[in-house]
């Protein structure tokens, strides 16, 4: 059985990042890369199997559509592979007045970062043995509800929710779920996100991290098994402040309340 890597939003930003630090120092016989754009997939697999000589098989998918979730499904039940590591990636936000933005646009957004996470980590899970994980780009802005970025926000914070639970009913199999937190990071995420140009710089000047930064804060909490990775001083502060903390200890609670019961 060959053990396996799955990437979700691997062309670009964080997702690729990480799928190169997995290339590095993971051991895995293949990588699977998923993402829209076809063109940076296939250099970013040539890349990572010239470096590094790890077998790649791109899938060039909108995860949006429920087809493309079909053919992942298939052909992992064609190939019965062990997942070593599944990374969800893919997503997009946009900001402004929800009232005011384009309905199918904020539509997309919830099917993509919530529905589509969902269904890939419930059919990975099946092909996954003790040993293995799961990491979610979640997001500081699932911490709190915020105004103008109202339909992005929930959607990671159910991504912060739903692995928090997650994590505690995938323990006994010894499958760890990581949801990585961070603020601002400086990729093409803002390029897609509609803003002001002084909004822009207040949160470069205040937040911003780089990819590199965050990619490999991102393997170092996962590779530890924390539920939870916030990188950066200022921004676990914030998520004090917040109550992420709480969160994590109601979770706790929770588990045990339903195992004693059951």
């Amino acid at each position: 059985m060959k053990n396996i890597g799955i990437v979700t939003g691997a062309s670009s930003g964080l997702g690729k990042g990480i799928a190169i630090e997995i290339a590095k120092g993971f051991d895995i016989d293949e990588l699977w890369l998923i993402a829209r754009r076809k063109e940076r997939l296939v250099e970013l697999g040539k890349e990572i199997y010239e470096n590094y000589g790890v077998n790649v098989v791109l899938m060039s998918l909108d995860l949006i559509d429920e087809k493309s979730l079909q053919k992942i499904s298939e052909r992992l039940e064609s190939q019965k592979p062990n997942i070593k590591i599944l990374v969800n990636s893919s997503g997009f936000g946009v900001m402004g007045d929800s009232s005011e933005m384009n309905r199918k646009v904020q539509e997309d957004m919830i099917l993509l970062n919530c529905k589509a996470l969902f269904s890939l980590t419930n059919i990975c899970t099946n092909y996954m043995s003790r040993g293995s994980g799961i990491l979610q780009i979640a997001s500081v802005a699932g911490f709190c509800p915020q105004p103008y970025f109202a339909v992005y926000s929930a959607t990671k914070a159910f991504v912060l929710s739903y692995s928090m639970a997650l994590s505690k009913e995938l323990k006994k199999r010894g499958i760890s779920v990581s949801a990585l937190c961070p603020g601002p990071v400086n990729t093409e995420f803002f390029d897609i996100c509609e803003r002001d140009a002084k909004m822009e710089n207040m949160i470069k000047k205040m937040f911003i991290k780089s990819p590199n930064f965050v990619v490999k804060r991102a393997i170092k909490g996962y590779l530890k098994k924390k539920t939870v990775i916030v990188p950066g001083i200022t921004m676990k502060l914030l998520s004090i402040i917040e109550g992420l903390y709480i969160k994590q200890l109601s979770s706790i609670l929770a588990y045990k309340i339903y195992k004693k019961f059951n």
